[in-house]
């Protein structure tokens, strides 16, 4: 148990350093310590996302690989898109048809079918402390579903790419300077001693590519669910199991049976009637309340600067437009003056952003027309936007108002 909170750990700081190159990379590093910044109203979700997934979820999975076996720790995770659409759909009213419901249960059915033969013999030859690889498989479904939709609150109004690695942040502080010296303080552990095991040349080679792929997933899936929503996104990531399998052919020389191929057949059809659904249902995946109020609290005065995180500014420009809304191409130039940003690249990422906010039913599109060329590209569609109840809701909630 403690070399899989050691590796837990180390796990975390691997993945966090691939995420801070990343941020460097997309110029966002400002957007990081903005955000950070808001503890008290937006941070704080990620921190508690970090509980669930770190803590909870990947360690729950490390006693099932030590305890039962790896098959099982697969097949156990892949139940956490039950529990991550259940509670997007209790918590935000995130729109689940009975095509995206039926989806994700054969992508679970069929990861199911993938693994079952193993379980049978890992369960078979397992001895008294089962029960504890049992557990942690528990913990990985529970700890991720519920990560998943913890961090949705706080995407909504925050970047994905930063989001993620402020709860990768609050990972690697909660190992470091709360459960291990815990552990070492009241449990007479060696932790230490394990620690200083595991840093040697191959350990911590195998860790960083671990971090490395940790890290390109964790921004892969964060990034879905403002588009397609927490219960879409975490059933298409169930898909891993798939790839599982064949990497443990390619390097591990474990071929699949029968079983692989009709899970291979049921994963993959799952996720096409997910994917195949009509863009008119996925373009808003939440449905906001008919009740909702829609007469909206004035925004406080604030000097904004670089205290407010990017998309907060987006929402606070809107905000203030109110009914009149403002174009797409009117926020380009706001966000441009506000934080010295020019290019193509900027330009895009300000449209993405848009993208999210509208999926999120944060905001409301009330007109288009066609780009003469002057701002995104010639016969680019141009959009204008206008804050919505639901995105005034979730502004007053994470203190942006």
């Amino acid at each position: 148990m403690l070399a899989a909170a050691v590796i837990t750990a180390f796990n975390g700081i691997g993945a966090l350093i691939f995420l801070f190159l990343w941020l460097a990379f997309l110029e966002k590093l400002g957007e990081l310590w903005r955000t950070l910044s808001r503890f008290r109203t937006i941070s704080k979700w990620y921190f508690l996302a970090a509980i669930f997934g770190g803590p909870c979820a990947l360690f729950g999975s490390y006693l099932a690989i030590g305890f039962v076996g790896p098959i099982f720790a697969a097949v156990a995770a892949l139940l956490y898109p039950i529990i991550g659409a259940s509670l997007a759909r209790l918590w935000y009213n995130e729109k689940i048809t009975l095509r995206a419901a039926i989806g994700i249960l054969v992508i679970v059915i069929g990861g199911v079918s993938i693994f079952a033969p193993g379980i049978m013999s890992e369960s078979a030859a397992a001895r008294e402390l089962l029960w504890i690889g049992f557990v942690g498989g528990a913990m990985a479904a529970f700890g991720w579903g519920v990560e998943g939709a913890i961090a949705g609150r706080a995407l909504d109004v925050t970047d994905p790419d930063v989001g993620i690695t402020i709860r990768f942040v609050a990972e690697v502080i909660i190992w470091l300077f709360l459960i291990l010296p815990g552990v070492a303080l009241f449990f007479d552990a060696p932790v230490i001693a394990m620690v200083s095991a595991t840093l040697n040349f191959w350990a911590i080679l195998w860790l960083l590519l671990a971090g490395l792929s940790f890290g390109f997933c964790y921004v892969a899936w964060y990034k879905s669910f403002p588009l397609i929503g927490v219960g879409r996104g975490q059933a298409i990531g169930a898909l891993y199991g798939v790839f599982a399998v064949i990497f443990l052919a390619i390097f591990a020389f474990q071929f699949p049976d029968w079983n692989f191929l009709l899970g291979l057949s049921l994963t993959v059809s799952g996720s096409f009637l997910m994917i195949s659904e009509s863009s008119d249902v996925v373009e808003v995946v939440r449905a906001p309340s008919a009740g909702m109020k829609s007469a909206l609290t004035i925004v406080q005065a604030e000097k904004r600067g670089s205290r407010l995180h990017m998309k907060g500014y987006i929402l606070r420009e809107l905000a203030e437009a109110a009914d009149n809304g403002l174009w797409d191409y009117e926020i380009m130039r706001a966000v441009f003056h506000e934080y010295g940003r020019k290019g193509d690249y900027w330009k895009g990422e300000i449209r993405v952003t848009l993208t999210d906010l509208f999926s999120g039913a944060l905001i409301e599109e009330i007109e288009d027309a066609l780009d003469d060329g002057r701002y995104f590209g010639e016969n680019k569609i141009l959009m204008k936007f206008k804050i919505s109840p639901f995105g005034m809701k979730r502004m007053s909630e994470t203190g942006l108002i």
